[in-house]
């Protein structure tokens, strides 16, 4: 049985598998091999996932919701018709359709899966990926990082050469920097860095800012249609600029259509501030490595966001190189997820190769200090560093602070700040110790950290030999199984159109959109095809239904060419 990858993205997401001795990138039911991460509910309370869902962002976005990977293990929840969705379980709907495009492409099940996720994302964000396969239904033994994923599918794996090299991934919602050694059958971590709230959609909002500049509009003023027709304009015209020196906007504001020209000029002076985001992570990790910025011999580009020029200028001025981008920045990381996968199952035609990774933020826990004053809490103890080495497992010895204490409480935080208020909290664990003088009670707290960069907290008390291990409370990713099995029954009731009639669905969205987005006599004419189109699906004669629909197809493509613009 066929072990797929995933790389569930902020933007678009893709599923592939190794066949024939290559990477081969699934397509979905509408044969396009990305499928945009965009989950909405229509008026039947059917649930629409990728491009279908996509469109509905402009006509329907208080029943669509996109980006929430931005949101994955965190409490906050989308509310989309009657029914409110975690990140968790959005993403599970997207992994679903992934699931069900893989299953029709290989004619078998598919129970499994290598998924990708960002070298930067944190215990619960990991956690939470892991929650979103299990509530689609897929055993995830191995996350993998997108930069090594990366890695992997430009064949560092194969190389007989020992190399150094530094991966740039700047995708859809996520930035994330990763130095890697190669040599005999070891790929190896040295430093990893990033930005979990950086990515092209952050581009995007900046264009956005700029246009409406122009138009002379705040863009609070706008209504929720509004932004959401302004900001796929503004995708659009972010993506041409990238072939382009400038594009022209025809913008629908306030009933009126409104013309402006922007420039590549305008594009990268109201990006500036992103572009010096991209720095910081990228010197960081270079400062953990130990290694300078002549002293790598390769610089690779990847990230669906890594198109435009300006970023591609900007990270070549910060190496003085040229940044290989060869393979399609949309695919490479998919496309290593497969190769893992294949790895998993030892498959023949690929060498054995050890990756090892390394822990992405610093882990400890809360400590007080004897300060003048008295003991102060507060204070953040270290015990695994950022960019050890993983699996990893460290063990360090705290003592109690005061008189007939009978309890320690470890809260447990990530982070690379000296006091622990400014950290994340991830975890608190409660030791009961025998009552004695300050000090005279110890308790040994041992991290261990895995490959899928999950933390489990032990606790032993030294006197007695008591042990407790953590139960993450008070956090939004770790599902008891009761959980689980109630979310499981609630996923069971939502009704999804037939796999086969996505493309039907999936057009009629786009039709919508763009009756949304005109006005006058070509609204006029959009309402008269939708109707056509409509009735044809009512009829459910698949013949009539093919027909009116490649129709359809040419009549919007009419439209958009006599538009002319973005």
């Amino acid at each position: 049985m066929a072990v797929v990858g995933i790389d569930l993205g902020t933007t678009n997401s893709l599923v592939s598998v190794w066949q024939d001795g290559n990477s081969v990138i699934i397509p979905n039911a509408l044969g396009d091999r990305l499928t945009p991460s965009v989950v909405s509910v229509d008026e039947q309370g059917m649930v629409l996932v990728g491009k279908a869902a996509k469109d509905r962002l402009v006509t329907h976005p208080e029943l669509t919701a996109s980006q929430f990977k931005r949101l994955m293990g965190s409490a906050e929840k989308l509310n989309l018709g009657k029914r409110s969705y975690s990140a968790e379980e959005l993403s599970a709907l997207v992994l679903k359709q992934l699931k069900a495009d893989a299953e029709s492409y290989l004619g078998e099940p598919v129970d499994e899966a290598i998924i990708s996720v960002p070298a930067y994302f944190n215990n619960n964000q990991r956690t939470a990926t892991l929650n979103a396969a299990r509530l689609a239904d897929l055993k995830v033994e191995r996350l993998i990082n997108e930069p090594t994923a990366a890695s992997l599918a430009y064949g560092i794996q194969e190389t007989e050469e020992e190399r150094r090299f530094i991966v740039v991934d700047l995708g859809g919602g996520t930035l994330d920097v990763s130095i890697l050694e190669k040599f005999e059958d070891l790929l190896e971590v040295h430093a990893t860095s990033g930005d979990s709230f950086l990515g092209g959609e952050d581009f995007t909002f900046a264009m956005v800012g700029a246009v409406c500049e122009k138009l002379g509009r705040e863009r609070q003023s706008l209504t929720r249609e509004e932004r959401a027709h302004l900001y796929r304009l503004c995708d659009e015209a972010k993506k041409a600029l990238a072939e382009q020196h400038e594009v022209q906007l025809s913008a629908s504001i306030g009933g009126a259509v409104q013309e402006i020209c922007f420039t590549r000029d305008d594009f990268g002076n109201c990006c500036d501030a992103l572009l010096q985001r991209i720095r910081d992570p990228i010197e960081r990790a270079v400062r953990d490595s130990g290694m300078g910025r002549d002293d790598f011999d390769e610089v690779i580009l990847v990230g669906g966001a890594s198109r435009m020029p300006l970023v591609r200028n900007f990270v070549g001025r910060l190496f003085g190189r040229i940044p290989s981008t060869t393979i399609d920045p949309d695919l490479v990381v998919a496309m290593g997820a497969a190769i893992q996968a294949a790895l998993k199952q030892r498959n023949q035609s690929l060498r054995d190769t050890v990756l090892t990774d390394v822990c992405p933020f610093s882990l400890g826990i809360e400590t007080a200090r004897d300060l003048n004053k008295g003991h102060q809490a507060g204070f953040y103890h270290v015990i695994i560093p950022r960019n050890t080495v993983v699996p990893v497992s460290r063990v360090d010895r705290f003592y109690t602070v005061s008189d007939n204490q009978d309890m320690v409480k470890l809260m447990v935080y990530q982070g690379e700040q000296r006091l622990v208020r400014h950290n994340i909290e991830i975890g608190e664990l409660q030791v009961s110790v025998p009552r004695n003088k300050a000090s005279a009670e110890a308790v040994d707290v041992r991290f261990t950290y895995d490959i899928n960069g999950v933390l489990e907290v032990q606790a032993e008390v030294v006197s007695n030999g008591a042990r407790s291990h953590l139960v993450i409370q008070n956090t939004t990713t770790e599902l008891d199984e009761a959980e689980l099995a109630l979310l499981l029954k609630e996923m069971e009731r939502l009704k999804f159109h037939p796999r086969e009639h996505s493309a039907n669905i999936a057009l009629l969205g786009e039709a919508e959109r763009m009756w949304a987005e005109a006005l006058g006599e070509e609204r006029d004419y959009i309402e008269e095809l939708i109707q056509l189109f409509e009735a044809a699906m009512d009829s459910q004669d698949v013949q009539r239904c093919d027909a009116v629909r490649d129709e359809l197809e040419v009549r919007l493509g009419e439209i958009k060419d006599q538009r002319g613009h973005w």
